[in-house]
């Protein structure tokens, strides 16, 4: 199974993707728990099965490298939210989160704070403006509707889906919170935000490749909020 590592949104951390139909070798399957087996038995398509088979073998593989502890031996703790974290003593410090869209996962480890990753393919999105409408900040609407109909609006309504999602699964309150409350931008450029709550994030978007929109936030610690120096690097990502 090819996993394509991706440059590094902010330090200490790392960020891969990968395709989640192709063939997983079987040992990486055999390392599934067997409630992980259980639920993609459940699913009723192939295709839905197989890629959960292959974002959950990816994830157990690329926690094993950065741990050291066998795949098949890593347990999964869940937040309030579901959010998942290692068990191991060993492995608490290293967060992570885990996101697929159709045929794309992406995986995204800290080992500074607690880290959210969102991926979308590019699609047709004919229902971009009402979503925008329900879920989305007047500003974020305002910049969308002032978009050509088509690929920039589609584009664009994605990028922004995704810097919602991560911001929210960093924190790890999921669609727990109003995705209305906050702004996280249409455009890729780097920001740092707060939520409300008073959380401070750094949130980055990749820049588009292969159709694919990518968007990572990180959760600054408390010592680097009391300093005010959670700021975003000034650039933009690209794969």
């Amino acid at each position: 199974m090819r996993i394509q590592s991706l440059p590094s949104p902010f330090a200490g951390c790392r960020l891969w993707r990968f395709a989640l139909d192709q063939d997983v070798p079987e040992a990486w399957r055999a390392a599934l728990s067997p409630g992980e087996q259980a639920r993609a038995a459940r699913f009723v398509f192939e295709t839905d099965r197989r890629r959960y088979v292959a974002a959950h073998a990816a994830l157990r593989q690329l926690l094993a490298e950065a741990t050291g502890i066998a795949a098949a031996a890593l347990r999964f703790s869940a937040g309030a939210h579901g959010k998942p974290a290692l068990e191991q003593a060993q492995a608490q410090a290293l967060h992570f989160n885990l996101s697929h869209s159709h045929g794309i996962g992406a995986l995204a480890l800290s080992s500074q704070a607690e880290i959210g990753v969102d991926v979308e393919e590019l699609r047709d999105m004919p229902d971009a403006l009402a979503l925008a409408d329900a879920h989305f900040g007047p500003d974020e609407v305002r910049a969308l509707r002032a978009l050509p109909a088509g690929l920039p609006r589609d584009s664009a309504f994605l990028r922004c889906w995704t810097r919602k999602e991560a911001c929210l699964k960093a924190v790890g309150v999921g669609l727990g919170m109003d995705t209305r409350s906050f702004e996280a931008g249409l455009a890729p450029a780097p920001r740092a935000l707060s939520l409300p709550g008073g959380e401070r994030l750094q949130l980055v978007s990749l820049a588009q490749h292969d159709d694919v929109l990518l968007s990572v936030a990180l959760r600054c610690p408390p010592d680097v909020i009391q300093t005010g120096e959670c700021t975003s690097a000034d650039r933009e990502v690209t794969a």
